[in-house]
């Protein structure tokens, strides 16, 4: 048994109130913490942050830039998009996945693009678009 196993079982056996004052006495002299927060519920939460800022930088970024292909020198939001196509990959296989329903529909609210190929599509559509602009001057100046 390791000293945390030791420790862990002595708060368990506190709380069932089968442990000995004297060794309630003991260990209070030396101020044992009693109760320690979940840290598993405090990561998840922390995690959960983390997801809803990196959704808003990844609007913001939307509102600026008119798309949401994040380059790579953003590590972090470019990092996270990465991770949320893994995540609906692994979903769509029936794998393990953080990609709950209620963050696929945050995403698709905000028109995200879960597969690289829709994303090349729209660049592809936008350089055309452009492209046929640019075809517009050209005729357009040559009439002039």
């Amino acid at each position: 048994k390791t000293l945390g196993q030791w420790v862990n079982q002595q708060r368990v056996v506190y709380k069932k109130n089968a442990l000995s004052s004297d060794r309630i006495q003991q260990l209070n002299s030396i101020d044992f913490i009693w109760d320690v927060p979940d840290h598993s519920w405090m990561e998840n939460f922390n995690l959960l942050c983390i997801w809803n800022i990196r959704l808003g930088e990844l609007r913001e970024f939307h509102i600026a830039h008119g798309h949401m292909d994040v380059p790579s020198d953003d590590k972090n939001l470019f990092d996270w998009v990465s991770e949320q196509r893994l995540e609906y990959c692994r979903k769509e296989l029936g794998e393990f996945s953080t990609m709950i329903q209620e963050r696929e529909k945050k995403l698709d609210e905000i028109g995200f693009q879960w597969k690289i190929e829709a994303l090349a599509r729209n660049h592809d559509s936008k350089w055309c678009n452009y492209f046929d602009q640019l075809i517009e001057v050209e005729e357009s100046s040559k009439k002039q």
